[in-house]
């Protein structure tokens, strides 16, 4: 389980892609509003059928009940990317290398005991397996959907145009963003939004994982209301 007993200070430090540079934030949070934001999803009711259009549904409550709780996070990628001059897609990059340096660690609905999760730390009992963006930042237990979701709010907040993508098949959920690149990617729209891996560091924006390369399997469950 994961330990409510008091506030925390976090330190992180992590590197783009291609990069030797590194970076740095620091930030505290707390124990009380993460509690709160977590009664916030335990009690949300998601009534559609479809997989996608399920989580999409639940993806995006927690997008929308979190973003009042996470600009302290906006507010430091945003000021660490004019201190260091990046440009906008190098500032995305920031974005999730910052989340694919925190390690993985799975988030079930049901008792950890009940899945093999191997070295990877696992709080089980979580309702629909799944934690709000300030809860992950907070605990820094985060699985496939529960980082797509920080992201996906964080880049909102900056102005890109993002997109959460989930597959039944492959019991797994990523992000998408619409820039210029090359590689995998899903049409939306008339744009081209690249996959983006975001459970562990390496992974850079258009490359799919070889075990999830089907792209008929992804659907998109989230995407910017203003793109549409």
């Amino acid at each position: 389980m994961i330990n409510r007993s008091n506030d925390r200070w976090h330190q992180r430090e992590w590197e783009l892609v291609n990069s030797s540079a590194s970076f740095c934030t620091t930030y505290k949070s707390e124990e009380a509003l993460s509690l709160r934001v977590g009664d916030q999803r335990n009690e949300m009711i998601v009534d559609l059928d479809e997989y996608e259009d399920f989580w999409g549904g639940v993806y995006k409550n927690l997008v929308l009940d979190s973003k009042s709780y996470i600009h302290f996070m906006v507010d430091s990628l945003k000021g660490i990317s004019q201190e260091q001059g990046l440009t906008k897609p190098e500032l995305a990059e920031l974005v999730v290398t910052f989340v694919q340096d925190i390690p993985y660690s799975y988030v079930l609905s049901r008792d950890c005991a009940s899945r093999d999760t191997g070295d990877s730390p696992c709080i089980g009992h979580v309702a629909m397996g799944i934690l709000s963006p300030y809860e992950f930042l907070h605990s820094l237990y985060g699985d496939c959907d529960t980082r797509s979701v920080l992201i996906y709010t964080l880049l909102e907040e900056l102005g890109f145009d993002p997109m959460i993508v989930v597959s039944d098949e492959y019991a797994h959920a990523m992000l998408a963003l619409n820039v210029a690149s090359s590689g995998d990617y899903l049409m939306h729209q008339g744009r081209k939004y690249y996959f983006w891996e975001t459970t562990a560091k390496g992974w850079p924006l258009g490359m799919l994982p070889p075990n999830t390369k089907n792209i008929n399997y992804w659907k998109i469950a989230l995407v910017n209301e203003m793109s549409m």
